[in-house]
């Protein structure tokens, strides 16, 4: 009888793996934000192209937005029209997330050399150029790294200010 629950609790036990491995909730562990770029099993996401190499169900949107300070580029990744991630060539100082249903903001200022300060009016983060960092906005997390940053307005001008921003923002819970 024992050796009978054992079969039992090994084949539940299998199929239970293999639930998890195959859910949705697993997609999350599929991508990494390094310090350089966005990967998808380890393949680095090409933000140029619509399509992301092994996923079929992802999908690269590109848009710009037109502002006084100048014109942003920014590519929305969707993963079964799941907002996953975005990567935006800003030209002010601040990190939007364009989710479907919010847009999540940070105000980006050097603090020295490759140190800046991420901040809105409930949170401040440091952060370092070239890195990856964790922020949380409205109890969901993401991890952000900012590839290039140069101010080109002062700090003493109101914000937002016109600036070089280049950054990859991932969603990860």
């Amino acid at each position: 009888m024992t050796l009978g629950l054992s079969i039992k609790f090994i084949v539940c036990s299998s199929f239970l793996s293999l639930l998890i491995a195959c859910s949705d909730t697993n997609n999350a562990r599929e991508w990494l934000l390094k310090n350089d770029n966005l990967y998808y099993k380890n393949t680095a996401i090409d933000w140029r192209v619509e399509s992301v190499e092994g996923c079929k169900t992802c999908v690269i949107s590109q848009d710009v937005v037109y502002q006084p300070e100048g014109i942003s580029s920014y590519n929305t990744l969707m993963q079964s029209q799941n907002w996953v991630a975005v990567h935006e060539l800003s030209k002010i100082n601040v990190i939007r997330l364009k989710m479907p249903d919010q847009t999540p903001y940070l105000f980006v200022e050097r603090i020295n050399g490759r140190t800046l300060t991420l901040f809105n009016q409930q949170q401040n983060y440091s952060i370092k150029i070239g890195e990856v960092t964790a922020v949380n906005f409205n109890n969901q997390r993401f991890s952000i790294l900012i590839k290039n940053f140069e101010e080109v307005d002062k700090q003493s001008v109101a914000l937002p200010r016109r600036a070089s921003l280049e950054f990859i923002a991932l969603k990860i819970d």
